[in-house]
Order: structure tokens, then C-alpha cells, then sequence
């Protein structure tokens, strides 16, 4: 009888005789299969058919669960950095450029330092406390902390699907929790006061944060090509810190938002073109780099150090961050009535909720308010 294959790895049975119609004879089948070392083995003594599967069946989930086992036992005696690096290899096919260096950086910066030589299976919900703390004592900001323990927990989300770790490694950690600091807005006036001590691409990157809601990054993509309209800027992409053109936040690749263009916002982009110019894809604020032969996207150290000498200038030293731009951006829609769901759209946040905590406090209308305007309107 010719051996019936039940598949891949499975193995096969037959009877081991030569009658006419070998499925009707009274012989007895045999399996054939491959141990765990891949070695061929046989076992007989099975009436039927059905019989011969099953035990081919039991044998296939058993070496099944047996090489799970070898797969656990062997990740669980690996370091964390040596799985870390393995993960991030596998997962960056499908990430953004700059998610990856972000990952990597967390690790190498915040991660590596305290768990790196810790064996994974060994991990425990004690171990993220003594992380969190570690960091803690070390300095390191409310938000770095959020970023890193974030990248730990990403990392070790398929240890806990595989069971190299327990289900509940991360119930009983209260994680790091980002602590704003207070908004500081700057007015008007002090606004102008710092453009005016502002080099020609600082002004540019600052009409388009305190004017348009633009982040740092984003202004730095700064383009003609994105006035779409005689009032309306396309956000389309921004500059990483590795002076990058990358998707926007939040955002998948090709994804845009559109936001109010001021027309002083407008002359200001015109002006900067007519006098500096913009590269062969339309962006304006690149600088020729000799030792690269090509032009580069802006630096964040550099364009820092041009703000701290302005403020400084100013007299406004250590008063304001450049982000305190975009808080007046969304102080002045909020004050002038302009609804908090398109707020929330032209700054970009994930949600409105993000929105609403920052900036709860500059909205013209409170439970008050309301009340005195529901009441004239219903006496009406």
C-alpha cells in the first residue's frame, strides 16, 4: 500500500502488506513520522484508519507544543537588549523612518541603560516599578519618562501574547504620567518685540506657529507651495530632528490639514521667497552644506539658539519656549469665539480632549455665561 501523506509535517500511514484492496484487508496500518531530532520513526498495531490519524495527529501537536516550549525556554533566557534588537529589526519594516530612530533612541538613551543585561524571562511587575523609579531619581523629564516606558511596554507586548512573561506584567505599575507645565502665553506685543530682534528665518517659522498653529517641525517645512488658497496653508509634512521631510503627527504618509493663512502670515512667506528663494521641491528655509553638497532642512539646535538670542534681545530671557507660539495661536481663535473642534483640527491634536484640558481656561463661555444667555433667550 502506497504511504497516504495527512501533510506537512504530519506524517503518514500504511499497512505494510501486499493485498489486492489493502483499505478492506485485516492487516493492521502503521504511521510513519519525524521525532523533535528528525528522525523517521514507525509504530504499528493501529486497526483503522482512523485510528492511525489520530495517533499521527496527537504526535504532530505534542512535537507542536514541545518546540513551543524549546521557542519560550530559548527567548526567555535571551537579555533584554538582545531581544530588543531583534524586535526592532522585525517591526521597523513597517514604520515611518522617524518612529524607528524615536524607538531607538528610548532604548539606547532611557531603556539599555537600566535593563539591558536583564533576562527576559525574568521580568516582573517589581522590575517596571524599579525602572520608573530609577528614572525618576535620575532627572529624567515627565514626558521622556511617558515616551520610554511606552517603548518598553510596545516591546514587550509579543513576550505576553507568546507567554515568555505573565499576562498581568504591567496591571499592578502605575505608569509615568506626563505633568504639563503651566502655559505661558506671550502677548502681542511681546510677540513682536522678539520677531523684531529674529533673523529672516526665524520670522518665518514664527508667523507660522503664533499665526497659522504650525508645530516647530512643521514650520520648518515652510513652502509657497502650500498656500492653497488666498487664506488657506496646507500642512502637508515636517522636518524631524534629523532634519528629515517626514509625515505629520498623527497623521498617515500623504494625510494633510489645512488651516487659516493670516495675510500678514502670507507676506511674510512671499517676502522670505523673494529674497532667499526655495529648493527644486519648493521648500524655503535650506541652507547650503558644503561638507554634503546638497542643501539641508533646518537644524533644531540652531533655529533654538536663534530664539534664545532674540528673546535675549528682547529682554525676554527664559520667559518663553517656541511653543509658547502655537498656545497663543489657540488662546486668540478661543478668545475670539472660534469653536474648540476647529481649533483642535488646525493645531493637529489626536483628539479634542487634548485641546480641551490645554486650553479649558481661555474659552470665552463658561456654565455662567451660558445659564444668563439660556435665560434671556428663553424669556425672549
Amino acid at each position: 500500500m502506497t504511504p497516504i501523506s495527512l501533510g506537512r509535517g504530519m506524517g503518514s500511514f500504511l499497512k505494510k502488506c501486499d493485498c489486492p484492496r489493502p483499505t478492506r484487508c485485516p492487516h493492521e496500518y502503521t504511521i510513519r513520522y519525524r521525532d523533535t531530532g528528525g528522525k523517521q520513526r514507525e509504530q504499528g498495531g493501529f486497526a483503522t484508519q482512523d485510528d492511525a490519524k489520530d495517533e499521527l495527529n496527537k504526535i504532530y501537536l505534542a512535537k507542536k507544543d514541545q518546540t513551543r516550549s524549546s521557542s519560550i525556554d530559548a527567548i526567555a533566557r535571551m537579555t533584554f537588549k538582545e531581544y530588543a534588537e531583534d524586535w526592532i529589526s522585525r517591526q521597523s519594516r513597517g514604520w515611518a523612518d522617524n518612529s524607528e530612530k524615536r524607538v531607538r533612541s528610548d532604548m539606547r538613551t532611557h531603556v539599555f541603560p537600566r535593563l539591558s543585561s536583564r533576562k527576559v524571562g525574568t521580568f516582573a511587575s517589581v522590575v517596571l516599578d524599579d525602572f520608573i523609579l530609577s528614572m525618576e531619581q535620575d532627572g529624567v523629564g515627565s514626558s521622556a519618562q511617558v515616551h520610554a516606558f511606552d517603548t518598553l511596554k510596545k516591546s514587550m507586548m509579543p513576550l505576553i501574547r507568546k507567554g515568555v512573561v505573565p499576562r498581568d506584567l504591567f496591571d499592578d505599575v502605575i505608569p509615568p504620567e506626563h505633568i504639563a507645565k503651566k502655559i505661558e502665553i506671550p502677548t502681542l506685543a511681546e510677540i513682536h518685540a522678539i520677531r523684531a530682534k529674529a533673523n529672516d528665518r526665524l520670522k518665518v517659522i514664527m508667523d507660522l506657529m503664533y499665526g497659522c498653529g504650525n508645530r516647530n517641525g512643521e514650520a520648518f517645512a515652510a513652502s509657497l507651495n502650500k498656500v492653497v488658497a488666498d487664506d488657506v496653508y496646507r500642512i502637508s509634512d515636517q522636518i524631524t530632528r534629523y532634519r528629515e521631510v517626514a509625515r505629520l503627527k498623527h497623521r498617515k504618509v500623504g494625510e494633510f490639514r489645512e488651516v487659516p493663512l493670516p495675510q500678514q502670515v502670507k507676506d511674510t512667506l512671499q517676502w522670505y521667497d523673494d529674497k532667499h528663494g526655495h529648493d527644486k521641491d519648493g521648500y524655503m528655509l535650506v541652507d547650503w552644506d558644503p561638507k554634503n553638497g546638497a542643501n539641508r532642512h533646518p537644524h533644531y539646535g540652531t533655529v533654538r539658539r536663534d530664539w534664545l538670542c532674540a528673546l535675549q534681545d528682547a529682554d525676554l530671557e527664559g520667559k518663553y519656549t517656541m511653543y509658547s507660539l502655537r498656545h497663543f495661536f489657540a488662546s486668540n481663535c478661543l478668545t475670539n469665539g472660534i469653536p474648540i473642534t476647529d481649533v483642535a483640527e488646525w493645531m493637529g491634536h489626536k483628539s479634542i480632549e487634548v485641546t480641551f484640558k490645554t486650553y479649558r481656561h481661555l474659552m470665552p463661555s463658561s456654565v455662567g455665561n451660558a445659564a444668563k444667555k439660556l435665560t434671556l433667550s428663553l424669556a425672549a
